[in-house]
């Protein structure tokens, strides 16, 4: 029973970042419709830049990096949008196309080698699990977001404006609202909180210049579990993939424990796509 416990524990903890992940993948698509599959590199390339720089200088310029490379695939697919009509798979396949060339520039700036900085030499005993601070900091920074971000989409203009942009883009430019500007700043947002992400696990499991695909993965089956459309959602689906993740890591051999959470990931995204084909079977 404590054995279980600490896995339950460690994948709790494990789900924050992927959490945090599935936040601006469940933003985009409200704001847009489309999804970006460069977020994971965001977080890979923040954490090299941190791993790079002392802190806290190194952490500054973690999250701005993010925030560039992320505007760089929202002025892409405006530009994309604009000229074929609003395309969602042309920007998706664009992000893909930045995430490689991102998981390039890792490997060729900052080298193969894994990138971990552990800040706590010491660990907590909580009712008999051994817990690390740095624990402590990641659930804590993901309940603040979480709350920002529902202040944020239900307490603020700019959320008003981004949900009635999600029901109806075109009745929302008609009635004069700044719809690109929004899914722009969606994109800015993404980069925000994929620099936290990266600075995150940079400080916990680490990673290296190849994380950047898993980690969306991952983030992304998080943000599809409880509905891609709700952003707050997407941080408990992360919760739930940390902790299969850990409890395969845990209990099954491991020639699959690795494979078990995308085979999770894979079941989810069959399931919501065989639900909205339901859907809109018994529409039509």
């Amino acid at each position: 029973m404590p054995e279980l416990m600490e896995y339950l524990v460690r994948g709790v903890l494990i789900g924050v970042t992927y959490g945090l992940l599935a936040y601006p993948i469940s933003l985009l698509f409200v704001a847009t419709g489309t999804v970006d599959l460069a977020v994971g590199s965001y977080a890979v390339l923040a954490g090299a830049v941190a791993m790079a720089l002392p802190a806290p200088y190194g952490l500054v310029a973690a999250v701005l990096i993010a925030i560039f490379a992320a505007s760089l695939v929202g002025i892409i697919s405006t530009i994309l949008n604009s000229r074929r009509g609003g395309d969602a798979l042309a920007s998706v396949l664009a992000s893909f196309g930045f995430a490689i060339i991102l998981e390039s520039v890792v490997l060729t700036a900052f080298g193969k080698d894994p990138m971990v900085r552990q800040q706590f030499g010491t660990f907590w005993n909580v009712m008999g699990i051994r817990v690390s601070p740095q624990a402590a900091v990641n659930a804590v920074t993901g309940l603040l977001i979480l709350c920002g971000v529902f202040v944020l989409l239900y307490r603020t203009p700019w959320g008003r404006i981004m949900r009635a942009t999600a029901v109806n883009p075109r009745g929302a430019t008609l009635a004069g609202l700044p719809v690109t500007s929004v899914q722009f700043s969606a994109y800015v947002m993404s980069g925000v909180l994929a620099g936290i992400a990266g600075i995150l696990i940079l400080y916990t499991s680490g990673l290296d210049f190849a994380s950047g695909l898993p980690l969306t993965l991952k983030s992304l089956g998080a943000a599809i579990l409880l509905g891609l459309g709700n952003p707050l959602r997407g941080f408990f689906g992360g919760v739930a993939i940390g902790v299969v993740e850990a409890l395969s890591v845990g209990y099954a051999p491991q020639s699959v424990g690795t494979l078990l959470p995308y085979i999770f990931i894979f079941v989810v995204l069959c399931t919501a796509g065989a639900s909205r084909a339901k859907v809109h079977g018994l529409r039509a």
